[in-house]
């Protein structure tokens, strides 16, 4: 199974009692499959004639316990098919779908946000989000 939220166990007798959820803050073992690997995208560059030190600045966006440089795999698909770095993650969603949240503004969330569109770094604690009503 995948999916962008988790599956909701409903109890230890339902039938997904044994099962394991991989989310974007624990991947366990499944790290290095979650986008490509600083080695991966290394050998992108050279063979698309690529900055590394470009592509790394525009997509490597995940850090984990093992691997601590996992990069966009859409957008680095997109840079090397494209020969240029952009945001490629712009057109797969509506504004829409995030102002909702925006205007919850759960935890200083908007203030976060301005914060980080004006360049700072901005903590963020990601295990205090649940998507349980």
């Amino acid at each position: 199974m995948t999916g962008i939220l988790p599956v909701k166990k409903y109890g230890y007798h339902s039938a997904l009692n044994m099962f394991v959820e991989y989310s974007m803050t624990d991947q366990k073992a499944l790290e290095e499959y979650t986008g490509f690997t600083e080695k991966e995208v290394r050998e992108l560059c050279e063979r698309f004639e690529m900055d590394l030190g470009e592509i790394s600045s525009w997509y490597d966006g995940y850090s984990f316990i093992h691997f601590r440089h996992v990069y966009n795999p859409k957008s680095v698909v997109e840079a090397m098919r494209f020969n240029r770095c952009s945001n490629y993650w712009t057109v797969t969603e509506t504004y829409e779908a995030l102002k909702i949240y925006m205007d919850m503004d759960f935890d200083g969330l908007k203030k976060d946000i301005v914060r980080m569109l004006s360049g700072e770094h901005v903590r963020v604690n990601a295990f205090s989000f649940q998507n349980e009503r």
